[in-house]
C-alpha cells in the first residue's frame, strides 16, 4: 500500500467512532486540553483518552505543550486526501 492509501484507511477507521468525530469537531475551531474535551464532548476522561489515542495513531491529532499545558491540535492536512476522494464521488 502507498503511504497515502494507508493514511486514507487510518482516517476512515478512526472516524467510524462517533466519539472520535465529536473530538474532531471540537478541535476544528481551536486546540483543547483533555479536560476541555471532556466537557465539550460530554465524554468521560477514559473515553476521551481512548479516542484521542485512536486519533493520534491515525496522525489526525497531535499534542503540544502550550505554557506547560498539553493541548490537542487537529492535523487538518491529514484529512485532505480523504476529503478529495469524497468530493470526486460527486454525491
Amino acid at each position: 500500500m502507498k503511504p497515502e492509501e494507508i493514511q486514507f484507511a487510518l482516517n476512515l477507521k478512526a472516524l467510524t467512532a462517533p466519539q472520535c468525530r465529536r473530538i474532531v469537531e471540537a478541535l476544528v475551531q481551536d486546540s483543547q486540553t483533555r479536560t476541555d474535551l471532556t466537557k465539550i464532548c460530554k465524554l468521560t476522561p477514559a473515553s476521551i483518552d481512548k479516542h484521542l489515542d485512536i486519533l493520534v495513531q491515525a496522525g489526525l491529532v497531535k499534542f503540544r505543550s502550550v505554557k506547560g499545558v498539553e493541548r490537542a491540535h487537529l492535523q487538518a492536512s491529514k484529512f485532505n486526501q480523504t476529503l478529495d476522494w469524497f468530493i470526486k464521488l460527486n454525491l
